[in-house]
């Protein structure tokens, strides 16, 4: 986790390129992959390829650790679409 909240992962981007539409999860939720963080609106969730070249959980002008309730070690899994 940074200092804004964001949760950093050691998954690392070459892992998904296959993926069409890959989707995070974390924390019961489904998170959609974006490619910046001016693609979500404010207060939505987004997983994206941070500049380390791993993926990160964030949410729009907020805290992802908060509003998910998750920190460090929490179990993230990226899949291919959503699941129901």
């Amino acid at each position: 986790m940074d200092t804004f909240g964001n949760l950093i992962s050691n998954i690392d981007a070459s892992l998904i390129q296959d993926f069409e539409e890959p989707v995070a999860n974390i924390a019961g939720h489904q998170i959609a992959m974006r490619t910046t963080y001016g693609r979500a609106k404010p207060g939505d969730y987004l997983a994206l390829v941070n500049s380390f070249g791993v993926i990160e959980i964030a949410k729009s002008e907020g805290s992802a650790a908060d509003g998910l309730g998750t920190a460090r070690g929490a179990p993230l899994v990226i899949r291919e679409g959503y699941t129901t």
